[in-house]
């Protein structure tokens, strides 16, 4: 009897790892599907990013500014890959398809133009982001000019590097998470988290850090403490995901409440004000920095300064506009998350309802959940609704004007870092595992892959 306990232990242990091996198992090869398969470009703002990671390669840290264009003097090569892909190079252009035999789609290899005169690109949307975000990308390009790697093959190099950054990260959440762990691996293995990871962009990494820091926040939160490992990893999360997209600072706040019995305030929120105190400065030291660079998505928007001035002096009206957006996007929004390419591939409705159900079905089998009390899912759900809140501030900032019906510019994939921290919140809570859970799972998965993948490739390709 005495061993009981420990037998117990370690059976519970092999079961709470079981979403984290599965994930393993399966998303290199999902993953990797997606960073070759889609022809280079053709995922969200791909060029862009390109030119902004080129850039940083090169030790220029800031893009430069000229008139209404900021970007940098880059090889032509760029732009060459670039128009064979898309058919031009105007950043926030017309969303183009170019299709090309399937045969042939490793054998256009376009030199960089090391040896060629420079030219300016404009890659303003690019411009406002830190180099630290493109530090992967920047590596391999590095490394293809030593190796004399074509334009295509940096770009599909980088993804797959991108790829492996997202999956380490999200398997260590997965490896933290207290509970919900099913919820989160089904979410990390969907085809949006695939193909926003297989980009040259930074979402890879910032969903990566979302993961993590909702691991790490709900870890501390059922602990009852905060340990010195998980306080600095959720600091370096947070930073690096402020500096991409300061909308995920709240899941910092995740663990804050309902506070430990044994703990005092003070000692309790040191931690999280910490974090996002360092995070904030962090984020406005570059701001301040970089400001020289940075040109307004629209000529005739407010400034930045005005559109701030606007919604601190007007809660109700803006509390009003964003209500008003998401209750317009809602039929859209949860089959949003399968619009692939660069706003390219439309809909993809069966993998959309194969990846909700996959969702749904984790939510309702998952794992056991005891500490998962109403007083948490609700504090959960209100960090989630931050979140919201603040996606909903920056695109109002960066797009829309005072008086509009709604706030335009919103991409269901702005959602995917803080998507497990909802899921979790609203998940059931179970006394065991379904045997048929890991089994459903992965069917409606490689379900949504399958019609995802095939849908891509008839837009791409021809056969």
């Amino acid at each position: 009897m005495m061993f009981q306990p420990a037998t117990a232990s370690f059976k519970v242990s092999r079961e709470d790892r079981r979403p984290q091996r599965l994930f393993l198992l399966l998303a290199p090869f999902l993953f990797a599907a997606y960073a070759l398969l889609v022809p280079p470009f053709q995922t969200f703002d791909e060029t862009q990013h390109l030119q902004r990671a080129w850039q940083v390669s090169q030790g220029e840290l800031s893009a430069e500014r000229r008139g209404r264009q900021s970007g940098g003097d880059l090889p032509p090569g760029l732009g060459k890959a670039a128009i064979a892909q898309l058919g031009e190079i105007r950043p926030q252009g017309e969303r183009n398809v170019i299709v090309h035999p399937f045969a042939d789609i490793f054998s256009q290899n376009t030199s960089p133009g090391y040896d060629q005169p420079p030219l300016f690109y404009n890659f303003f949307g690019a411009a406002v982001y830190s180099p630290i975000g493109y530090l992967p990308q920047a590596l391999v390009i590095r490394v293809g000019q030593a190796t004399g790697m074509s334009v295509e093959w940096v770009v599909r190099s980088g993804r797959l590097l991108n790829t492996a950054i997202c999956i380490a990260l999200v398997s260590w959440a997965l490896a933290l998470m207290p509970f919900g762990r099913w919820v989160m691996m089904t979410i990390g293995l969907l085809p949006p988290v695939a193909a926003g990871a297989a980009s040259m962009g930074q979402d890879g990494l910032i969903v990566g850090c979302g993961f993590v820091m909702t691991a790490w926040s709900l870890k501390a939160a059922v602990e009852g403490r905060w340990r010195m490992r998980g306080a600095v990893t959720l600091g370096l999360a947070a930073v690096t995901a402020t500096l991409a997209k300061f909308v995920y600072l709240p899941l910092i706040g995740i663990a804050l409440l309902p506070k430990p019995r044994r703990a005092s305030w003070l000692r309790w929120i040191a931690i999280p004000l910490a974090i996002g105190c360092a995070a904030a400065v962090t984020l406005l030291g570059w701001m301040s920095v970089n400001a020289h660079a940075l040109v307004k998505f629209l000529p005739d928007l407010p400034s930045m300064g005005e559109q701030v001035v606007w919604i601190v002096t007007n809660p109700i009206p803006f509390a009003t506009l964003i209500a008003q957006t998401y209750w317009h996007l809602l039929p859209y929004t949860w089959a949003g998350f399968y619009a692939f390419g660069d706003s390219t591939v439309p809909i993809i409705l069966p993998a959309a309802i194969a990846g909700t159900q996959a969702i749904l079905l984790a939510m309702i089998c998952g794992d056991r959940a005891h500490d998962l009390t109403r007083s948490r899912r609700l504090w959960m759900l209100l960090i989630f609704a931050a979140v919201l809140v603040l996606i909903a501030a920056a695109l109002f900032i960066s797009f829309n004007q005072p008086g509009t019906p709604h706030i335009e510019g919103f991409q269901s994939r702005y959602l995917l870092p803080a998507l497990p921290l909802a899921a979790v919140a609203l998940m059931r809570r179970r006394v065991t595992t379904s045997r048929l859970l890991a089994p459903g799972i992965l069917a409606l998965t490689l379900v949504a892959h399958v019609a995802t993948l095939s849908a891509m490739l008839r837009t791409f390709y021809s056969f």
